[in-house]
């Protein structure tokens, strides 16, 4: 059973790490827009020369593509550590079926390092 639920949880992780760099790709090279998280609104600063409208439309493209960023690399993380304890059941698992078919492999240390 553990072995179904470690493949199953690297799986997981591999989807979860495909999807975080797909998602990056498509955004940062093919030029698609990230989600509008964040809108500024436009500014006016007033000044001894009048008022100056200053458009932070940019400023909102910039913040949305950090937003982003961050969060793409929480769900690459995220998969890594998902599928590294799918790797930690299996190695277990292994280690366990090692055991079982020469139980006095622990007395021979040469035996145990090839578990």
């Amino acid at each position: 059973m553990n072995k179904i639920f470690g493949y199953l949880l690297i799986c997981a992780g591999l989807l979860l790490i495909f999807f975080s760099l797909i998602g990056m790709y498509k955004v940062f090279v093919n030029g698609n827009a990230a989600m509008p998280i964040i809108q500024l609104a436009d500014m006016q600063l007033n000044t001894a020369y009048g008022i100056i409208q200053v458009p932070m439309k940019s400023f909102s493209a910039v913040i949305n593509l950090l937003l982003f960023a961050v969060f793409m690399v929480f769900v690459l993380s995220a998969g890594g550590k998902l599928a590294g304890v799918g790797n930690g059941m299996l190695k277990a698992e292994r280690i366990y079926d090692a055991l079982r078919e020469n139980p006095s492999a622990l007395q021979n240390k040469e035996q145990a390092n090839k578990l």
